[in-house]
């Protein structure tokens, strides 16, 4: 028998892959399906990418819902927008441009209201070193799901991201016009 002054714990969910493997689709899928068993799901992104839309999470195969954009606030002044929502279910997409302290601190604060924080990103960079927060995440996640893409080079499963035209930062917002899903044997870092 559980106490009445049993409190709700929530949990975490994390979805990892390369760009391109469906991590944003499957968000808005889950959408779709939480908001149809009724209930209240609130997206959240980080400002950095407007690729496709400033306040909506949209997928490289166009589906898209709308999201709330929550860069540069405290993160108690980001929990308090989020629970005004009077949500139960809080999805973060690429969650690796989310200053890393910041989101973990989040996620931690929002588990412990009961909140279900389901957080996607990408494991590593096109250097295939780790990426914001989204390691540390997939450790401390209640359930995990790392996706694969297809590599654009060869047909074989995809694990990495290429960034096609060089750099030098870990960070460069881009879609098919800089980044391709690639296997280890066919990655590259170009210069």
């Amino acid at each position: 028998m559980v106490s009445k002054n049993h409190k709700k714990i929530g949990k975490l969910t994390v979805i990892a892959g390369p760009m391109f493997s469906g991590k944003t689709g499957k968000l808005v899928a889950l959408v779709e399906v939480f908001t149809r068993m009724g209930h209240k799901v609130l997206t959240v992104k980080p400002a950095i990418d407007s690729r496709y839309s400033k306040n909506e999470i949209y997928s490289h195969d166009h589906r898209k819902t709308p999201a709330l954009v929550v860069d540069g606030l405290s993160p108690d002044h980001i929990i308090d927008a989020i629970t005004q929502q009077g949500v139960d279910k809080v999805i973060f997409d690429e969650v690796q441009f989310f200053d890393k302290e910041k989101v973990l601190e989040i996620i931690r604060k929002l588990k412990k209201l009961g909140i279900h924080v389901i957080a996607s990103g990408l494991m590593y960079d096109y250097m295939r070193k780790p990426f914001g927060a989204t390691p540390e995440l997939m450790g401390l996640a209640d359930e995990r799901l790392e996706l694969m893409a297809v590599c654009q080079k060869c047909g074989n499963l995809a694990r990495h991201s290429e960034r096609v035209r060089g750099g030098k930062f870990q960070v460069d917002v881009g879609a098919a016009d800089k980044y391709i899903a690639v296997c280890e044997r066919c990655h590259k870092i170009y210069k």
